[in-house]
């Protein structure tokens, strides 16, 4: 073809068509090439270093709880289970596997690549608990539901076979087990309670969770395996969860395409958490709780000065090492059906009975309408309205004043005094002592927003109840009854608060040495009453001890001030006595103040003096124990 022929020049023009586009597109190749292996180099490394390695995440052990002298309350233990390792067994998947599928296909049967899978590991693994059940003769079953979504969620993670290993079963697993076999002994730790039930709503408990990773721990943008660890839930266990809680550690590792571990890049080790002192004294606390004799009730002893609390027991109880670390249900109902998941000292509610004449006689005195000379004529009751209100004494105290009626509990006394005054002292009187208010114990089991001082604004507001506030209401609330609702906690701050004479009590569950407790700590002021009054009650709260209806807390060789009170309510009906006592000591210089609530469950069945009376002994006795011994 000649070069002037038209063909050859269509042809030629095709050519460099061809090879313009060709050298366009080899542009825009190289180009690509160019920006990719350049421009994206780092956004690829990232996502080849993703692909490529894993995190596992492991929980610091959680810190130590001591009484305020040292002893340990709460620790860690090893808790020893038996595990595999997916690393180890994988070539044994993978045979199964194949094993699985020619004995199908031999047979003619359906092969299903997945329910193949699955039966593979299935296989694999109960042979491996088989071979444990053979070595230490039990019969431990493993839930194909566990492993398959272990598998697909946590297979970096060792799979637990058994959990909890006795110190036997991990004593003969230690001498049995091939130590280069794919199953181990994984050690991790649980919570320990060493005094069991006791002090445990102060405690609380923890649940096996999985923590939350600290930003500053490397690999968040990596896949991440976590192991669970221990979360407060209750008690100190949750008021100081933050503190307590280990920092986390973190293992970084390169992975394969099946994810089989074989290179660690990070190690960064767990660390311990902090350990607190709380405030209690245990052998006080032990005191405190058999003093309780297994009736429903609470215990409060506070330390005067500091508010810090010695000793609150709650009956009936549950031991913390039962649900430790994981709670079965039969263990949750058993708790529940007992009453035992409620912390009494803190969460209970009750009318404070006639402890509650203390605030009464205060309110009276700063009133006017209680002087030195005041004196009542008890017959047994006294007409208010058109009710007849009864004295606990039906044949009548005779002629009282102040102090007769604080030792003999006189209730007309109260009832003349509260009527004269009026409902607005009453009240005002018992916010100034913060019965109103949060009495500042760190447990997040606290109902004080739910106490109760009543008022007619209090009525008005929430009950609704048509009339308004009565007479009879007034005369209630002076003896600590009608709307009346009170923790024991919050009745134990005012006897500390009255023993220093000053209005409020700030409590805490944690001892501190360096503790500088004044009313400005306190937010408390003195008692606006005169000296002489402030001792006319003080005598009255003595003499309830050593000859009135609190005597059967005496101790002969110690001077204590002490109010007993019984109340009466119905839960869901059924009638319940409450035995109320609070008492301080010793009354030159009070240095513990207490409160003790028990629930009679039969009518008649308890009586704050008959009652409550020998536990505020039991624990006196004991607090002073260590002092006379040093004395003598």
């Amino acid at each position: 073809m000649k070069r002037d022929d038209p063909a050859y020049e269509n042809r030629n023009a095709r050519i460099w068509t061809i090879a313009r586009i060709m050298s366009a597109m080899f542009a825009v190749l190289v180009c690509g090439m160019f920006f990719r292996q350049i421009f994206m180099y780092d956004a690829y490394l990232e996502k080849g270093i993703q692909q490529s390695r894993q995190r596992i995440v492991k929980p610091g052990a959680r810190g130590d709880i001591f009484d305020r002298n040292g002893r340990l309350l709460v620790g860690n233990r090893p808790m020893f289970s038996a595990v595999v390792y997916f690393n180890g067994i994988r070539s044994e998947f993978r045979k199964e596997y194949w094993d699985i599928k020619r004995k199908t296909l031999a047979e003619g049967g359906k092969f299903s690549v997945a329910e193949t899978n699955l039966k593979a590991r299935e296989n694999v693994l109960n042979r491996h608990v088989s071979k444990i059940n053979e070595i230490l003769g039990s019969d431990y079953k493993l839930e194909s539901g566990d492993f398959n979504r272990h598998f697909s969620e946590n297979q970096l993670l060792p799979l637990p076979f058994i959990k909890d290993l006795s110190l036997k079963q991990h004593a003969i697993l230690a001498e049995r087990l091939d130590v280069n076999g794919p199953v181990q002994i994984y050690t991790d730790s649980a919570r320990y309670y060493p005094y069991g039930d006791r002090a445990a709503h102060i405690l609380g408990y923890v649940r096996s969770e999985i923590e939350r990773v600290d930003a500053d721990i490397p690999g968040d943008n990596l896949h991440t395996f976590v192991f669970k660890g221990n979360v407060g839930k209750k008690g100190l266990e949750k008021a100081f969860d933050d503190s307590l809680s280990g920092r986390v550690g973190a293992e970084i590792w390169v992975v394969d395409k099946n994810r089989n571990l074989y290179d660690l890049v990070e190690d960064i080790k767990p660390q311990k958490g902090e350990s607190i002192y709380c405030s209690i004294d245990i052998d006080l606390q032990c005191v405190a709780e058999d003093a309780l004799q297994g009736r429903k009730g609470a215990v409060v002893a506070l330390d005067v000065k500091t508010g810090e609390i010695l000793a609150m027991a709650s009956s009936p109880t549950y031991d913390p090492n039962t649900i430790s670390p994981r709670m079965s249900v039969e263990i949750d109902r058993e708790i529940s059906a007992k009453g035992a998941w409620l912390n009494r000292a803190t969460q209970g509610l009750y009318p404070p009975g006639s402890t509650f004449k203390i605030v009464t006689a205060v309110a009276g005195v700063k009133s006017g309408a209680i002087d030195e000379n005041t004196m009542v004529e008890c017959t047994g009751s006294c007409k208010v309205g058109n009710k007849i209100f009864h004295c606990h004494n039906r044949f009548g105290h005779g002629y009282v004043n102040l102090s007769d009626a604080i030792s003999k509990s006189c209730n007309v006394f109260f009832y003349e005094q509260g009527l004269k005054m009026g409902i607005e002292p009453i009240a005002e009187a018992a916010k100034t002592f913060g019965l109103d208010s949060d009495p500042g114990i760190e447990l997040v089991e606290n109902s004080w927003r739910h106490s109760i001082v009543a008022s007619p604004e209090f009525k008005r507001k929430y009950r609704k109840i048509e009339g308004g506030w009565s007479l009879g209401d007034t005369a209630n609330t002076a003896i600590g009854q009608g709307y009346m609702l009170q923790t024991p906690l919050q009745m134990a701050c005012f006897a500390a608060s009255f023993a220093r004479g000053e209005t409020r009590t700030r409590a805490s569950i944690i001892h501190n040495p360096q503790r500088v407790a004044d009313a400005k700590y306190h937010g408390a002021k003195k008692i606006d009453i005169s000296p002489e009054m402030y001792e006319a009650i003080l005598n009255g709260m003595e003499r309830a001890a050593t000859e009135g209806t609190a005597k059967k807390a005496k101790i002969d060789w110690l001077r204590m001030a002490a109010k007993s009170g019984t109340a009466q309510i119905r839960p869901l009906g059924k009638p319940l006595t409450l035995a109320w006592m609070i008492a301080f000591a010793p009354v030159e210089k009070p240095e513990i103040a207490i409160a003790v609530i028990i629930e009679g469950e039969i009518p008649g069945d308890a009586s704050g003096g008959a009652t409550a009376g020998p536990v505020v002994r039991d624990v006196f006795e004991e607090y002073f124990k260590g002092k006379r011994e040093a004395e003598n």
